[in-house]
């Protein structure tokens, strides 16, 4: 009798773990977007001084959607911007 009880809490507390583990907002990633758009943001001015815009523009826009302050993702943009306005 008590092995059964002991199963039978062993099983609601598994249970129970288990639904407010599901129920619990994971965010991993909240620390490492700091990371990831520097990462982004380095690829950018990369691709933009080989010459592949359209690469560029992609990683820009994941830089400015992780970290949009960012000093390295505000020098992407600032980059991008001279490069899209016509030379004189």
């Amino acid at each position: 009798m008590l092995i059964h009880n002991l199963r039978s809490l062993s099983l609601v507390l598994g249970i129970t773990l288990g639904i407010g583990a599901c129920a619990t907002p994971f965010s991993a990633e909240q620390p490492q977007s700091p990371l990831a758009a520097d990462i982004y943001a380095q690829l950018a001015l990369g691709y933009m001084h080989s010459g592949h815009l359209e690469l560029a523009h992609q990683r820009l826009l994941m830089a400015l959607e992780l970290g949009p302050n960012r000093p390295l993702t505000l020098k992407a943009a600032q980059d991008w911007q001279k490069q899209q306005t016509p030379q004189q």
